[in-house]
């Protein structure tokens, strides 16, 4: 018989069960890997850009932006005289359409950040500005930064 009988009176039993040796810890490792990455997937904000070509207008910014949730592209008239074309979502609108997508979409959206095309007029801008604040949403206008020149030297 296997049991023993210990000083206090327990009985103690030995098992013959032995644990995994070998690749049980890279199984865990990979698991663990694996939920990490899930997790970082679904917490990271996706947000598409629309395909729409601008000049954005450079400006010095200590640090980028993160994206926000929803975007609107300003491109400049096509034909002088013409209105500036306006597309969110992918869409091409004018601004009272524009006001409308604003108020009905969803409370987690409450950023916009504007890519207006650097010949775009400031009026146009002010105009979606305050289409966004009459929506109470918070808007960043999107610029990229200068290209590294090299350093002028007078000698």
């Amino acid at each position: 018989m296997t049991a023993r009988i210990g000083a206090l009176g327990a009985r103690r039993y030995r098992t013959r069960l032995k644990g995994l040796s070998g690749s049980a810890g890279f199984i865990a490792l990979a698991d663990l890997f694996f939920l990490l990455l899930f997790f970082i997937l679904m917490a990271s904000s996706v947000v598409r850009i629309s395909g729409i070509r601008v000049n954005l207008p450079r400006a010095h910014v200590p640090q980028a932006a993160g994206l926000g949730k929803a975007i609107v592209t300003i491109a400049p008239p096509a034909e002088p005289g013409a209105p500036c074309r306006i597309y969110f979502r992918d869409r091409q609108m004018d601004e009272n359409q524009l006001r409308n997508e604003l108020l009905t979409s969803s409370p987690r959206e409450r950023v916009l950040v504007i890519r207006a095309d650097q010949d775009v007029p400031s009026g146009v801008l002010s105009e979606i500005m305050a289409i966004a604040e009459s929506a109470k949403m918070e808007t960043f206008i999107a610029v990229s930064t200068p290209e590294a020149r090299p350093e002028m030297r007078f000698e």
